[in-house]
């Protein structure tokens, strides 16, 4: 009776820890692991690396790009209500050598985005509805904010809690969170273009002046379970000045 006890103990001390904790308890702990408030209140992230696109995940010379030069730079709001909408200010660049693919800049107030071509014909696909989303986390312990937990799953071989935000504008938007590290392994949400999701791998922590901030050093973009980009930041800055000029239009 004594060992059957002690069996029945632990596996309720696993059942807690696997399935009782609520949504908001798994975003308290991401948020903790991720940088507390340096990652949760954040001024500003630039970031610079690689890009490898391959539209409806097409790999022939056709329609596979590589951009040695994939840019952004992040102004956060200091409130946000609506995870799918454009905020604070933010700009992305994805260029081949010295040819220009598309430059995308939001200003605080307006959009003015630089297409090639060839950009164009996917300009749907980079609609900030489509490109907005994961930042809402950080807004969704707030009570305007409703949270429920999910089925749990695997992201890229990791067990993951899924956590589901809806806004107050009734957008909603899906987060897996790693069950070890509480680090975001995913993130996923209806667009106008098909289901989207992001995959999050190699994560880097950035030491700043009161803390540090867990960024992802690989990210893989989806539309429809097909794999569109695979993005790899390799230079990463957080919470230093960036230039009102970084927002206007400078693309040739």
């Amino acid at each position: 009776m004594k060992t059957y006890f002690l069996m029945v103990v632990l596996l309720c001390t696993q059942l807690k820890n696997s399935f009782c904790q609520t949504a908001l308890e798994i975003l308290q702990k991401t948020v903790i692991a991720s940088g507390g408030d340096v990652w949760q209140q954040p001024t500003t992230l630039s970031l610079q690396g690689t890009a490898t696109f391959t539209p409806f995940g097409k790999t022939d010379t056709a329609h596979l790009r590589f951009f040695d030069t994939y840019s952004m730079y992040r102004i956060y709001p200091t409130e946000n209500t609506a995870a799918h909408q454009a905020n604070g200010k933010i700009r992305f660049d994805a260029m081949a050598g010295d040819r220009m693919f598309m430059q995308l800049i939001y200003d605080g107030k307006q959009t003015s985005n630089q297409m090639s071509e060839e950009a164009k014909k996917y300009q749907v696909y980079f609609s900030w509805s489509n490109n907005f989303g994961f930042g809402i986390i950080r807004y969704a312990d707030r009570d305007s904010f409703r949270v429920e937990r999910l089925a749990d799953d695997r992201v890229d071989g990791f067990d993951c809690y899924t956590v589901q935000i809806t806004d107050p504008k009734k957008m909603v938007t899906n987060f897996q969170i790693d069950q070890k590290s509480f680090l975001i392994r995913g993130v996923s949400f209806i667009t106008s273009v098909g289901f989207h999701n992001r995959v999050y791998s190699q994560f880097k922590k950035i030491k700043t002046a009161n803390g540090f901030f867990m960024q992802p050093g690989s990210v893989k973009l989806f539309f429809d379970g097909i794999r569109w980009m695979d993005i790899q930041w390799l230079q990463r800055k957080v919470n230093e000045p960036i230039s009102a000029d970084i927002f206007t239009q400078i693309a040739n």
